[in-house]
C-alpha cells in the first residue's frame, strides 16, 4: 500500500524536501540528522519522502502543490530519474549522486572514493599480506568502480598482486548465483590475502563466502568494508573492520550548500528590487568560499556545478583485520590493550612490562606481527580520539591533548598537522 505524501503544516513556508529517504538504512537516517542540524538554525521544516514517494510524477505534483525553499535528493535506489530540470527554479542539492550526466551539472555532496580506498589499503597493509583482493558492489555503480580502480593502483604501487572479483549485474545473475560465485572465488585466493570490499554490504557477502569456502577470518584472510554500519557478517562470524564515513556531516554539508544557494538567490532578488528585501525566511549571508573537507582547502562556489567532498572519518578496527598479528596471540592482546589505554599515557615500556618481556624483544615481535611499531599504534589511537573530540563544538581545542593522551598541546598540534595536512582549528572549521 502506498504511503500518503506528507504535506507542510499551515504557515510553514520554509520547507525543505528530502527525496528518496529510506529509513531502513542507517546512513540515510544519519544524513537526515545532519540536514536537520543545519535546518534548525535556519528555521526550516524538513520533510523526508520515501523512494516510493519520490517517483518523478509524484515529485512534480508535490512541488506544484507545495513549492519548497529547496530540495535535497538522496542517491536514488529505486527511481533514478530525478534530474535537476525536474525541479525548475527550485534550488536542489544531491547527496552522493549517481553517474548520470544530468546530475553532474547540479551542486552535490560526494564521497572521496580514492581516499576511501587509501584508508582501506593502509589498514590492510599493516598485516604485511602477500597479496590483495577487491570485491565490487552487487550492482554496477561508478563509485564502486572508482574505489576498485584506486585500490588496484595502490597495489601496483606497492608491487603486490591484486585479485579483482569480476563485476556482474546481480539483477541478471541472481543473489544465490552471486553467493556461489563469491565462494568459489574466495577458495582460489592466496592464503593470508587482504580483501577490500567496497562497502559493508559487500563485506558481509565476502565474509559469508569465506565461511562457505571453509576459510575462517582472520586466520585465512583479512577483510575490511566501508560505511561504518553494523556487523553484516552475522553473529557467527568475526566483527568486520570498516572505513567509517561521516554521513551526518554529509547531510549537514548538503543543507549548508542549499542554504548558501537560497541566500544567494535572495540577495540577487533584493539587489534587483529593493522592495523585495524583506522575506519570511531568515537570510544567511552567503560565504564567498565553501569548505571542501577532502582537500582541506576552501573551494570557491562560483557555479551550480560545485561539489563538496567528504573524506573517511576513521577506520574502525575489528577482528577481521588483525593481520599477521594473529600468529602472536600476545600481540593481539597488546593491540586491544592499546586501544583501551592509549589515551591514559600508555607507553611501549608499560606494555613490555605487562607482558614480562624486554622492551627491545617486545617491540621487535610487535613490528614483525603488525608491520609498524608500538609507538605508531599508540599515536594512531590517540589521534583518532583527538579527532572525535575535535568534532565536538563544545570541546575546547586546548583541552583535547590531555584527554587524548598527549603530554602537551604542542605535541598534538605537530602530529596532527603532519598526519592531516592542516591545523586542528582548520580541521574543525571544515568539519562543523
Amino acid at each position: 500500500m502506498k504511503t500518503a505524501t506528507p504535506v507542510p503544516a499551515p504557515g510553514t513556508e520554509s520547507v525543505v524536501f528530502y527525496f528518496d529517504y529510506n529509513g531502513r538504512h542507517k546512513q540515510h537516517q544519519r544524513k537526515l540528522d545532519g540536514i536537520r542540524r543545519y535546518a534548525k538554525a535556519r528555521a526550516w521544516q524538513v520533510l523526508a519522502l520515501s523512494p516510493e514517494e519520490s517517483k518523478p510524477g509524484d515529485v512534480r505534483a508535490l512541488l506544484a502543490r507545495h513549492p519548497p525553499v529547496g530540495c535535497i535528493v538522496e542517491r536514488s535506489l529505486l527511481y533514478e530519474d530525478l534530474p535537476p530540470t525536474l525541479f525548475g527554479k527550485i534550488p536542489v542539492v544531491y547527496l552522493d549522486p549517481q553517474e548520470r550526466m544530468s546530475r553532474r551539472a547540479a551542486p552535490a555532496v560526494v564521497c572521496d572514493d580514492r581516499a576511501v580506498a587509501h584508508a582501506a589499503f593502509r589498514e590492510l597493509s599493516s598485516g604485511l599480506p602477500p597479496a590483495y583482493a577487491v570485491v565490487t558492489y552487487r550492482m554496477p555503480r561508478q563509485w564502486a568502480r572508482d574505489r576498485v580502480a584506486a585500490f588496484c593502483a595502490l597495489c601496483r604501487r606497492a608491487r603486490r598482486d591484486c585479485h579483482v572479483f569480476p563485476e556482474r549485474d546481480e539483477a541478471e545473475e541472481g543473489v544465490a548465483a552471486r553467493a556461489e560465485r563469491l565462494a568459489r572465488w574466495a577458495a582460489t585466493l592466496p592464503r593470508n590475502c587482504a580483501v577490500f570490499a567496497v562497502n559493508d554490504y559487500t563485506a558481509g557477502e565476502m565474509a559469508r563466502a569465506f565461511r562457505a569456502a571453509a576459510r575462517p577470518l582472520p586466520f585465512s584472510a583479512t577483510l575490511i568494508g566501508v560505511d561504518g554500519d553494523h556487523n553484516l557478517a552475522g553473529d557467527d562470524g568475526p566483527r568486520l573492520s570498516t572505513v567509517k564515513l561521516d554521513f551526518e556531516h554529509a547531510g549537514f554539508l548538503a543543507a549548508k550548500m542549499l542554504g548558501e544557494i537560497i541566500s544567494h538567490q535572495w540577495e540577487k532578488r533584493a539587489t534587483s528590487d529593493k522592495r523585495q528585501a524583506v522575506r519570511i525566511m531568515p537570510a544567511e549571508k552567503p560565504k564567498s568560499r565553501f569548505a571542501c573537507r577532502s582537500s582541506h582547502v576552501a573551494c570557491p562556489m562560483k557555479s551550480a556545478s560545485d561539489i563538496a567532498v567528504i573524506e573517511p572519518l576513521l577506520v574502525l578496527r575489528r577482528d577481521s583485520t588483525r593481520g599477521r598479528g594473529r600468529r602472536e596471540p600476545f600481540v593481539m592482546e597488546a593491540v586491544e590493550f592499546i586501544r583501551r589505554e592509549a589515551a591514559d599515557g600508555l607507553t611501549a615500556a608499560d606494555l613490555a612490562a605487562r607482558f614480562r618481556c624486554s622492551r627491545n624483544l617486545f617491540e621487535r615481535r610487535f613490528r614483525e606481527a603488525m608491520g609498524h611499531s608500538v609507538l605508531d599504534e599508540i599515536l594512531h589511537v590517540r589521534l583518532e580520539r583527538a579527532q572525535v573530540l575535535l568534532a565536538r563544538a563544545d570541546m575546547k581545542i586546548g583541552a583535547i591533548a590531555s584527554f587524548s593522551g598527549f603530554k602537551t598541546e604542542r605535541e598534538l598540534q605537530k602530529l596532527f598537522r603532519i598526519r592531516m595536512g592542516m591545523s586542528m582549528r582548520q580541521w574543525r572549521k571544515s568539519y562543523l
